[in-house]
């Protein structure tokens, strides 16, 4: 993995900045949900992602996990439960190779 993981608003947001931003500003407005905490709602998107098969973004917000103290091993436990609902075993297989590349970058970036 690139020790510099890009998001996709990076990328698009060199094309067409203004878009980007109202992007982020209904991104904002639609993690503002009262009854959810914000750790249910990245772990809803990592789901999503891993069921798409979206690898840099599902890196983003697994990295995001780990800032608000979801374990490795939690995270890992949360995507093999999508096994014969979502995810075939091998999608889940990759997706643990995912999640060990997005925490050695995370420690990796804490320890400079």
């Amino acid at each position: 993995m690139s020790s510099v993981l890009r998001p996709a608003t990076a990328k698009v947001g060199a094309v067409n900045a203004q878009a980007v931003e109202r992007y982020k500003e209904m991104r904002k407005a639609l993690m503002e949900v009262p009854e959810v905490d914000q750790k249910t709602c990245e772990i809803v998107h990592a789901c999503q992602l891993a069921a798409l098969g979206v690898e840099i973004s599902f890196k983003m917000h697994a990295i995001r996990l780990f800032d608000l103290k979801v374990s490795k091993e939690a995270l890992q436990h949360i995507i093999v439960s999508g096994v014969g609902v979502t995810l075939i075993i091998g999608q889940a297989a990759r997706v643990l190779d995912w999640i060990e590349e997005a925490h050695a970058h995370y420690l990796g970036t804490r320890q400079q």
